[in-house]
């Protein structure tokens, strides 16, 4: 790999990885497309992506530094209470313990297996499809929500009960929608609604599949605004991406891996820079703006993709 190669993937990766867009998917299709003489599979380049993931974790911690201060001392405030959740800190630091769990169990069983799937680059198509429904996923999502928005700004006002007994199971279907898709706060979630949305990410596993697409999505389906979800998907993806990358990075280190340590540094330093200022931007996009865009860039590129490598 070429030092002009690293630097743009540790651009792709710093974007694409907080970006709804999938960065393994990307890091697959970008050099393929273009040629690359590159194994996805090869020891140095797996360990060249360690360190890129690393430099991200670290750059999603320094631009949450305030929220991960809050919530290590919400853990500590547990200890000495012997209280799981005595405020609004405490409920979004246990939220994140509950959205990490399933994702963590589930990545240590299907990595591999999913990783030996994709190593075959006539398979590499395959990738391009899931980008596709990747986009599908998060487009769909928006519009589920859109209409969810409507029904419920559309209800009228809610009007006093009438004297006398309710009738026995009366519901108000429309007032029942209406409230499961109220704006929302993290802290609104409960448990189980918390921990599928971190599991969400599980599906980040396959290639094309954006970990911070479908997480959000979640997040918004749950009742969340874009900026919540937002936040809720980058907190609950720093813990995910430090410790996967954590775990191999004694790989940085295998002497097959030593030639590139220089050209990896540059690469990471590039990718940290890139994803704090990716996150930096997109959390104040979302405080206005959706998924839509996103979802159709990945449609587009994944067709365009599917088309190049059917025919090549």
């Amino acid at each position: 790999m070429q030092l002009w190669q690293a630097l743009i993937l540790g651009i792709l990766q710093g974007i694409s990885e907080l970006f709804p867009v999938s960065s393994l998917g990307h890091t697959i299709l970008i050099p393929a497309l273009l040629g690359w003489n590159i194994d996805p599979q090869a020891s140095q380049f797996l360990a060249f992506l360690v360190a890129l993931h690393l430099a991200t974790a670290i750059a999603l911690l320094i631009f949450f530094w305030r929220d991960w201060a809050a919530v290590l001392a919400a853990y500590w405030g547990s200890l000495q209470r012997r209280q799981l959740v005595y405020d609004e800190t405490s409920k979004l630091a246990w939220l994140l313990v509950a959205g990490t769990i399933v994702v963590g169990l589930v990545g240590l069983v299907f990595e591999k297996p999913l990783q030996r799937l994709f190593e075959d680059p006539k398979l590499y198509w395959l990738v391009a499809v899931l980008l596709i429904i990747n986009g599908g996923v998060m487009a769909y999502g928006e519009y589920l929500r859109q209409q969810a928005n409507r029904r419920a700004a559309a209800l009228p006002p809610a009007a006093d009960p009438a004297p006398g007994p309710a009738a026995p199971g009366a519901v108000d279907a429309d007032a029942a929608l209406a409230g499961q898709h109220q704006l929302k706060r993290i802290v609104d979630l409960s448990w189980l609604i918390g921990a599928g949305i971190g599991a969400a990410q599980a599906l980040a596993l396959f290639p094309g599949i954006s970990r911070s697409g479908v997480t959000m999505v979640g997040g918004l389906w749950a009742g969340l605004r874009h900026e919540e979800a937002a936040r809720f998907t980058f907190m609950l993806a720093t813990p995910v991406i430090a410790l996967a990358a954590l775990i191999k990075v004694p790989d940085l280190f295998k002497p097959e891996a030593r030639a590139m340590l220089g050209t990896t540094a540059l690469a990471a330093l590039l990718a940290g820079v890139t994803a704090y200022l990716s996150v930096r931007w997109l959390m104040r996009y979302f405080r206005t703006e959706r998924l839509t865009p996103f979802a159709y860039y990945c449609v587009a590129f994944g067709l365009v993709a599917l088309v190049v490598l059917l025919v090549r």
